[in-house]
């Protein structure tokens, strides 16, 4: 109807008519067509294509303003904002935002502004891309039909929701629903209900509608299941294989890690240099470029870690089975073996995939315990002239970097305890002791030495950096 009111009063610049006669014109008498043809006047009016001289005449706006594309954030009923990344937001009152919702890609046409604090207002003239495809809220089932109420107020606008696509949800569950038809004119949103995350009083549930809000999935799709269970679990010789099976490691990490990643080796060579062991498991042998477990790895770049769970990246028979560094099992892992002398320089190093056996599983707890407090466990006793040569090269490797001129950032960590419901108990201090530290310049060392190695063979890779911090940072 929009485009019929335009392409009339477009047709008779630059003369005036009343929206009636215009109506009139177009065989519109009456009815709904009629309301629907002066709410289409008004909005263009609101948009700045058509100009109004007295209520309810209307002439096409030659002159048309400056049109600029940015993400919509609604902050309350009344108002939102379109961000400019390189230029001042524009005011958008709730009559002018069309059907955007909050986050949408969005076309904005700059209008006069009727508010003094803000120097440019807009209204909305086009949705470029949706950003809500789900939505959490709350279900309110009515006699005939429901619809959901989104947790984010910003949203703006309840879903629609037919029961026949409700999944037999009762009113006050919480719910994810996909939009299947997006607002129009004054018609609201609809969608089908996907998923019920629970109802008020259920363990977990707010975890769950954490999750849900951003994106980050319950389950892995049957493609990835079905392949994790065709994964050779199987450790098989392999002469291209550096056998490390006899040299002494352990994992050091938290007390509630379930994903060992990554192990440590040391010791103390002839010539009084040190011999640095960093292994980490070697996922690359089970995960085939292009194929489902890879792409669903992708999609979610990470493990995401929560209070009460982890969601992995990869599949629970990889992340926590075989490529999980378990102690008194053989495991794949690629291999950064570096000798390094008592400036901390390393002087040499070779790097190659490799077969390990991890001789104990140790926690930072009793790491640091056994180095500084001497409570050794009558099973740690065999490991602690390696676990004492590793202390001495974090010191060494740690030194080396404070005369590099490097930053210590020392930040407090806190960790949620809860009990068997899930229910929050307090909030501990996580202290960052010597153990914590030992492996971050095990670490450290280990990636410094495979960039180095990148660049030096030249060999095409990924890298990220951290761009010079602001002035502004730089005072606080």
């Amino acid at each position: 109807m929009k485009k019929k009111v335009l392409d009339f009063y477009k047709s008779i610049q630059p003369h005036a008519y009343h929206i009636e006669d215009a109506a009139m014109d177009n065989h519109i008498r009456g009815g709904k067509d009629l309301e629907m043809f002066i709410r289409s006047a008004k909005m263009l009016a609101r948009e700045g294509v058509l100009t109004s001289s007295r209520p309810d005449v209307y002439q096409y706006a030659e002159q048309q303003h400056e049109e600029y594309e940015g993400i919509y954030k609604g902050y309350r009923k009344s108002y939102g904002f379109v961000i400019m990344p390189d230029d001042e937001d524009i005011y958008v009152a709730e009559q002018n935002k069309g059907t955007a919702m909050h986050n949408d890609k969005v076309r904005v046409r700059v209008v006069p502004s009727n508010y003094t604090k803000h120097k440019r207002e807009g209204v909305i003239v086009d949705v470029i891309e949706r950003a809500n495809k789900t939505i959490v809220g709350t279900y309110d089932r009515q006699q005939h039909f429901g619809f959901v109420i989104p947790d984010d107020e910003r949203i703006g606008t309840d879903i629609f929701v037919d029961l026949k696509y409700t999944l037999d949800a009762r009113s006050g569950a919480k719910v994810l629903v996909k939009i299947t038809k997006w607002p129009e004119g004054d018609k609201k949103p609809e969608g089908i209900i996907t998923e019920i995350l629970g109802y008020k009083g259920d363990v977990g549930l707010d975890i769950n509608c954490i999750m849900a809000n951003h994106k980050i999935p319950f389950n892995f799709p049957d493609d990835v299941i079905k392949a994790s269970k065709k994964i050779d679990t199987v450790i098989h010789e392999d002469p291209d294989r550096w056998d490390l099976r006899d040299v002494q490691m352990v994992t050091i990490d938290g007390e509630d890690a379930k994903d060992l990643d990554d192990a440590v080796s040391g010791r103390k060579l002839p010539n009084g240099n040190y011999e640095l062991g960093v292994h980490i498991a070697d996922v690359s042998h089970y995960v085939t470029s292009g194929q489902p477990i890879d792409n669903e790895a992708y999609k979610r770049g990470t493990s995401v870690y929560l209070v009460d769970r982890v969601v992995p990246m990869l599949p629970e028979v990889l992340s926590n089975g075989i490529c999980s560094l378990n102690a008194h099992e053989d495991r794949y892992a690629m291999t950064c073996m570096m000798e390094i002398d008592h400036t901390g320089k390393v002087v040499h190093y070779r790097i190659r995939p490799s077969i390990i056996h991890v001789g104990r599983r140790c926690s930072y707890k009793e790491v640091y315990k056994a180095l500084e407090e001497n409570i050794i466990p009558d099973d740690l006793q065999d490991f602690m002239p390696m676990l004492r040569d590793l202390a001495e090269i974090s010191k060494i490797l740690n030194a080396m970097r404070r005369r590099r001129g490097a930053l210590d950032f020392d930040f407090p960590e806190y960790k949620v305890l809860l009990d068997h419901d899930g229910t929050p108990l307090r909030i501990v201090k996580r202290d960052r002791t010597m153990a914590e530290r030992l492996i971050e310049e095990c670490m450290l060392i280990a990636n410094e030495t495979v960039a180095t190695h990148l660049k030096d063979t030249q060999r095409t890779s990924v890298y990220r950096i951290h761009e010079h911090p602001s002035e502004e940072k730089l005072d606080l």
